[in-house]
């Protein structure tokens, strides 16, 4: 039985949500706890003048957008005083209640530090956030990828509402309800997409293959996923995991995939970690799949704002005993990029894929008198070389673009030299187990089967095609006798073994 409260007193690592509404009234008793809380604790050492000011000029932002009226910030305004005196002034000059005055300052207190990830919880958002971790949400049924700044749709939850609607694996998110997504961070993207159970929203995709826009009204549900999937590939005793969050029963679902390889009755030769866009989670579940590759040693360092240095360890953990590729990219985020970090460090894991996201900071989730919360940023962690993270990423050992040319690298690299790869449902089906990639791996051409270039690149080698996006098969097919093209109950099936 999960026990859904014990995070709230552990630093966590977290892909963030900045969460800018306030549906429960907010005193200034809270306002007051979270200047104290940032003022004395936040990483970037704020100082007093920086949060009053900051939470002064977003109140009077917000007073000439809700209402047209004109409020003037005095420079010499720079004291919690002096915030309470204005707050009580301009309450009563607007006829604002306390919920929505006191919300403004703290968003303009949290604002002016310009930390996506220091965020203002109230118990509706803490109980989304807890959620999320959790991989229990409320949702259309879409996982989200950003690319060269769209929003791309990279799987579809299965039986979900999307599931049940046009939306296809590749459509673009334009608009939700009207609202542009365009310049928006995920983080921001994922504001206009939550809501409540039941709720509607008009969303407008643009699909590349067909080159135009349409519009899906979906209802959201709630939705409960595994935190962590494994299968073996069908060939070479390779294990696979799929790593979606580092929630409370990550570490479980981990041990219980490791438990079923050794039942298979195959050696385990080697794994293949999959953390692609997992945003995160809790560093006490960080900490414990560690301690399922390794006996023991630093996971990571971190420092707080006053330099002070802590290393946190791995102990009573067990050796896994094979070699590891983890596959990451831009949406490989906070905790993921901290176990990738940690592995590749103590040279159990190698890399691959495109350079993660880049947040090396961890937080603490503050529980409020009021009953809200607040998630401070405390320290920025580094690996255990010292590996800076925060706004830099991971860069990978192996760099690979494509997403199914991600899978056939990390498998070559692990002594892979036998192939099937085909595209089922939807799916690339790479070895025997199906990943959802974006772009398919066959596509009927004018003249021909055409194949993705980057697949067939990092499947035989030719390095001189990996630029293009499809080329025609048949030539290589010619030219290579272990390449061979099958038709498997209808399925097309790309076959090849190398030397």
């Amino acid at each position: 039985m999960k026990r859904w409260m014990k995070w709230l007193a552990a630093v966590i690592i977290a892909f963030s949500l900045v969460l800018p509404d306030f549906a429960k009234a907010a005193t200034f008793a809270e306002t007051e706890e979270v200047f104290r809380h940032v003022l004395e604790s936040h990483l970037s050492k704020p100082q007093e003048s920086q949060l009053v000011q900051g939470a002064l000029q977003h109140i009077r932002d917000m007073a000439e957008k809700e209402k047209n009226m004109r409020l003037a910030v005095r420079a010499q305004d720079d004291t919690l005083a002096d915030l309470r005196t204005r707050i009580q002034e301009w309450k009563r000059l607007g006829g604002w209640d306390d919920s929505v005055i006191n919300g403004w300052a703290i968003e303009g207190m949290l604002a002016s530090l310009d930390d996506p990830h220091t965020t203002f919880f109230t118990e509706q958002d803490l109980l989304f956030f807890q959620s999320s971790v959790e991989n229990q949400f409320v949702g259309f049924g879409f996982r989200l990828r950003i690319q060269e700044g769209s929003f791309i749709i990279r799987e579809i939850v299965p039986e979900s509402p999307a599931s049940a609607s046009p939306l296809q694996r590749g459509d673009r998110i334009v608009e939700v309800d009207g609202e542009s997504l365009a310049d928006k961070t995920l983080e921001e993207a994922y504001l206009y997409l939550r809501g409540e159970e039941g709720s509607e929203s008009l969303l407008k995709v643009y699909r590349p293959s067909e080159d135009r826009y349409l519009e899906v009204k979906l209802q959201r549900a709630l939705m409960t996923l595994p935190e962590a999937v494994g299968e073996m590939f069908d060939r070479g005793g390779i294990g696979y995991i799929r790593l979606e969050t580092f929630g409370s029963d990550a570490v479980y679902q981990m041990q219980d995939a490791l438990n079923a390889f050794s039942k298979s009755g195959t050696p385990l030769t080697g794994l293949v970690l999959d953390v692609r866009d997992n945003g995160g989670g809790y560093l006490s579940a960080a900490r414990d799949i560690a301690g399922l590759f390794m006996e023991e040693g630093i996971l990571m360092y971190t420092t707080n704002r006053n330099g002070v240095e802590v290393e946190t360890w791995v102990r009573n953990g067990r050796d896994i005993g094979v070699p590891v590729r983890i596959l990451v990219n831009g949406g490989s985020a906070s905790a993921s990029e901290l176990l990738s970090g940690a592995l590749r460090d103590h040279g159990i894991a190698e890399l691959v894929g495109t350079t993660t996201y880049g947040k090396g900071s961890a937080q603490q989730v503050l529980l409020l008198s009021g009953g809200d919360a607040l998630k401070l940023t405390l320290n920025e962690y580094f690996t255990p070389k010292r590996t800076v993270v925060n706004h830099v990423g991971l860069k990978p050992d192996l760099m690979v673009e494509d997403d199914g040319a991600q899978v056939v690298a990390a498998l070559r690299s692990l002594g892979i030299r036998s192939w099937e790869i085909s595209d089922r449902d939807g799916d690339t089906v790479i070895n025997g187990i199906p990943f959802p990639t974006v772009h398919p791996v066959f596509r009927e051409g004018v003249d021909g089967l055409e194949v993705r270039a980057a697949v067939l690149a990092e499947l035989i080698g030719a390095a001189d095609i990996g630029l293009l996006e499809y080329v025609r098969l048949a030539p290589y097919l010619e030219a290579n006798p272990s390449l061979q093209l099958q038709n498997k109950n209808g399925e097309i099936t790309l076959s090849y073994t190398s030397k």
